[in-house]
């Protein structure tokens, strides 16, 4: 006989360097993050100067390796930060 096993889904909005303190070490199974662009959305971030992008993106990081499992998966989306062009790719597998 199979039993069912629990899955459960946690989406949170916010800052992933405040939010991600509330959980324990290896507590994920997967990370989905799509961070602001360097300065590409200015009206919808308030914008990261590039010279400074590493440096607020480090401490980030930390937390994502922290807080994700060793068998965990993430997946950091970024579009293309030199223009407002999107390309659009589909792979199969």
């Amino acid at each position: 006989m199979q039993f069912m096993r629990t899955l459960e889904c946690i989406i949170r909005k916010g800052d992933c360097l405040s939010v991600l303190q509330d959980y324990p070490d290896n507590f994920f199974d997967l990370i989905v993050t799509s961070p602001p662009y360097a300065d590409c959305r200015v009206k919808t971030y308030g914008g990261i100067a590039p010279d400074a992008y590493v440096e607020w993106f480090l401490p980030r990081s930390e937390q994502f390796l922290r807080v994700l499992k060793p068998t965990g998966t993430s997946i950091l989306k970024l579009l293309n930060p030199w223009g407002t062009e999107q390309k659009k790719e589909t792979k199969n597998f």
